[in-house]
């Protein structure tokens, strides 16, 4: 549980405090004869929540302003990471396990970066190993997962992943491969009863989405062959019902990277609104049959081209018309997009006017650099500076990334992975021996950024190199919450000052990795840094 340390200027209440005292505020003869400075010091508890408080409620908003809301009424960034610890992925070496344990320390370790969410990736093959089986087993320890994440005030997105459909499609070694096509490993997603391809060769052309037994795999799961798509469908209920009334998980992301099958590109996009379709409905239904179950965000992504060549087609915006959802590309532009010329502000672009056709705001599922990190850092920084422009959020891929993850193998055949893992935190390999997060990426991800703000924030400037923020907002109206939340790393220099226009109370409080500067701000509001913190950064 994530503690914050007061201020001199003010005592931040533990949770149990301020949930008492503004019980008692609202209820309560005996406070109304409290002393005044008592009831200020409650009023300003209520006011501004410690780091500890109960994660509010998330809902997507659509329209002319989309956004992530919080229940109290403040947009919210979701800027954090892709935690794959509780894959289950093809192993290619009997030595080198898939994943690395995940523990609470990973999400205290996210939490000390600034991290507000975590995009939780969980396998079909996991949750239904067998035909009709929903493994309990499983469920538990995604609740666990969630859980760690609640206490150290993170939000997860459960990610339904899979990548060229799943284990089950690994070139045998006897297969003889075409001219042109190579053998390749498995890798992650449905189960094995599910994997239907017709005996069609397994060997892949450059990449592994082309193959003929994953086009055929997924042609399978369009056409509901054998209803397997249903029984996806099923599972995505079933999984909803068991987070129904959790606030701390964000939502749900129906599918990740969903490759083509042998229909023309706009049918294959219809297919898969078809699906989203069904999956919505589901989830919806199952949420409103759990006790106290509410409608979660539901994140949409368009194909896996989109993450080759920035763009895709697109799922028909009737199938996903929903009001709580939000578009979810993947944008590797400037990384590992093939198109020559599709830079990290085109993809920026190429997001912001596809998901206008759906009237949502957009949430990166995934993007990252995994080369040399001193060589990336300018291609990262323009990135951050284009979320930040945007208003957007996302998930660096990934937390932690394990040796034998299949996406460590160069090719079906090979019996050793590549020398470092390229994952946030990096390691040696095969050994497994932990590298650290680059420092260059380090900070530019730590950088600051507002997490909560009333009504809706309109600009955000934050600089890596002096790690300050400057943000504004307009909440016009004083509905809900006026509390403002700015995360700022800690760079040694002491704690951040900041002033603020229309922003009352403005204090910061300590805590891991960094420090939150929170406020009460209505009207058109602004937080930049005062001069001391300036003064700071150039320590």
């Amino acid at each position: 549980m994530t503690v914050v340390r007061p201020t001199p200027e003010a005592t931040i209440p533990t949770t149990r405090d301020r949930r008492d005292s503004c019980g008692l505020l609202s209820r309560s003869p005996e406070v109304r004869r409290l002393a005044p400075v008592c009831i200020a010091s409650a009023l300003a508890a209520c006011l501004i929540p410690s780091a500890a408080q109960a994660l509010p409620r998330l809902h997507a908003v659509r329209g002319d302003s989309p956004a992530n809301v919080t229940s109290d009424g403040r947009q919210v960034l979701l800027r954090g990471v892709n935690v794959n610890q509780l894959g289950d992925y093809w192993q290619q070496s009997p030595a080198l396990p898939p994943t690395v344990p995940l523990t609470s320390d990973d999400f205290a370790g996210i939490h000390a970066l600034g991290m507000d969410v975590v995009r939780l990736l969980v396998h079909w093959s996991a949750l239904e190993p067998e035909r009709g089986r929903f493994d309990e087993a499983y469920v538990d320890r995604i609740r666990q997962a969630v859980t760690w994440a609640r206490e150290q005030g993170i939000y997860v997105v459960l990610d339904m992943h899979q990548d060229a459909w799943g284990k089950y499609i690994a070139s045998p070694k006897t297969e003889q491969c075409a001219p042109g096509f190579s053998h390749q490993q498995g890798w992650d997603g449905a189960p094995q009863w599910a994997t239907l391809t017709d005996g069609l060769p397994t060997c892949r052309f450059q990449i592994r989405e082309i193959a003929p037994a994953v086009g055929q795999a997924w042609q399978s799961f369009y056409l509901d062959r054998d209803g397997i798509q249903s029984e996806l469908v099923r599972t995505w209920a079933r999984l909803a019902r068991e987070f129904a009334s959790d606030p701390a998980v964000a939502g749900y992301d129906l599918l990740n990277e969903p490759n083509p099958g042998y229909g023309p590109g706009a049918e294959d996009a219809t297919t898969l609104g078809l699906y989203y379709r069904r999956a919505i409905d589901a989830i919806r239904a199952a949420e409103s049959s759990a006790r106290r179950g509410f409608h979660h965000i539901v994140f949409f992504e368009p194909g896996a081209i989109w993450s080759a060549a920035g763009v895709d087609a697109t799922p028909p915006p009737p199938l996903v018309d929903d009001p709580n959802t939000v578009f979810s590309p993947h944008l590797y532009a400037g990384s590992i997009t093939a198109v020559p010329g599709v830079s990290v502000e085109n993809g920026f672009t190429l997001a912001d006017d596809a998901a206008r056709q759906y009237g949502t705001t957009v949430w990166s599922g995934e993007w990252g650099w995994f080369g040399d990190p001193k060589s990336d850092e300018p291609q990262i920084a323009r990135y951050a500076k284009q979320e930040d422009a945007h208003l957007w959020g996302g998930a660096w891929w990934d937390w932690k990334q394990a040796c034998g993850d299949p996406h460590n193998f160069s090719d079906g055949d090979a019996t050793q992975p590549g020398s470092v893992s390229p994952s946030l935190n990096r390691f040696a390999c095969p050994q497994q021996q932990l590298l650290g997060i680059p420092q260059t990426t380090r900070r530019i991800l730590a950088r600051p950024y507002v997490r909560f703000a009333p009504g809706r924030i309109t600009a955000l400037d934050s600089d890596p190199a002096t790690e300050t923020a400057t943000v504004a907002g307009s909440a016009p109206e004083r509905r809900g919450s006026c509390a403002v939340e700015l995360w700022v790393p800690d760079t040694g220099a002491g704690a951040p000052r900041y002033a603020g226009t229309n922003v009352k109370d403005i204090r910061t409080g300590s805590t891991a990795g960094g420090f939150v500067v929170r406020g009460c701000a209505s009207g058109d509001w602004s937080l930049r840094p005062a001069v001391a913190n300036a003064e700071r950064a150039l320590r």
